[in-house]
């Protein structure tokens, strides 16, 4: 693909304090990183907390892969997962966070925070390659108006991170998410299941994404950078020699995704609506306080 000429897409670091046009921005393509904050230095503690309790007979979380069979290291993390998946208190940490830079936690469904865990050498896995794939979440049937938030659990260089294609954000790219359907993905697949069908779907960019300029991050423990589901990205294969460990959750102001606002999509024909299974407002409240 050939360049784009227009000005590029940067990472930022100052939102703007009114809400509607944070999202706005975020909807056009800016990425924004966050200090941290009280609210998302809690979240990380609590996680890496789960973390250190789950392998303390060996030491390190980040470098537990090196110390156990490579089964029970997945299994282990996908404890650690379900805790993500259906702890309110850590539902209520991440509605925290938006609370934190302004936003209204009320007029947002939100799905679960998970936990990334990038292994060293974690490209070389065979079964790994989908954590791979230069993708945009709205292939994954969510909304245009859906923002990602991604929390850094300890400090990463920007090898460890992902890297963002910004010049395709309104630009169509050859992809696979035409075979992707969300209910059918979740029977065969899901997420982070480590028992997925070798059939399932994880939609990828079809072509050579050589020309693309791509944009990467470093980060420091805490900080959350924040984007739109629109945006092209994947993550970088890293030899750092421990596991990257982070923690997303995707979010969705229903009143905008109510009334067509988001980012554009240009490409994207997945089919169904991951949207259905996230947390509305009412059943995250209904928890209590984090």
């Amino acid at each position: 693909m050939s360049p784009d000429t227009r000005s590029p897409i940067l990472i930022q670091t100052n939102p703007p304090s009114d809400p509607e046009s944070f999202r706005r921005a975020l909807y056009g393509g800016t990425l924004f990183k966050l200090a941290p904050n009280e609210a998302s230095l809690r979240l990380a503690r609590e996680v890496n907390g789960l973390l250190a309790e789950t392998f303390r007979d060996v030491g390190d979380a980040r470098e537990a892969q090196f110390h156990l069979p490579p089964a029970e290291h997945l299994e282990r993390l996908g404890r650690v997962r379900r805790v993500l998946a259906g702890d309110a208190r850590l539902h209520q940490g991440a509605r925290a966070v938006l609370a934190a830079v302004g936003l209204e936690p009320g007029e947002y469904a939100v799905d679960v925070p998970r936990l990334r865990g990038v292994l060293h050498r974690g490209h070389e896995i065979p079964a790994a390659a989908p954590a791979y794939f230069v993708h945009r979440d709205t292939w994954y049937a969510n909304p245009r108006a859906q923002l990602n938030w991604w929390l850094a659990l300890h400090d990463a260089t920007e090898e460890e991170t992902f890297t963002f294609y910004p010049e395709a954000f309104e630009r169509p790219v050859p992809n696979s998410s035409a075979a992707f359907d969300y209910r059918t993905w979740l029977a065969q697949a899901g997420w982070q299941n480590p028992k997925r069908k070798a059939n399932a779907e994880y939609p990828t960019a079809t072509v050579p994404l050589e020309g693309l300029r791509e944009l990467g991050f470093a980060c420091r423990a805490g900080e959350v950078l924040v984007f739109s589901a629109a945006h092209l990205h994947g993550t970088r294969p890293h030899t750092s020699g421990r596991t990257r460990f982070s923690v997303d959750f995707r979010v969705v102001h229903l009143e905008d995704h109510r009334r067509g606002l988001g980012a554009p999509d240009v490409d994207n024909r997945s089919t169904g609506s991951a949207l259905e299974d996230y947390l509305p407002p009412a059943a995250a409240s209904a928890g209590g306080a984090s």
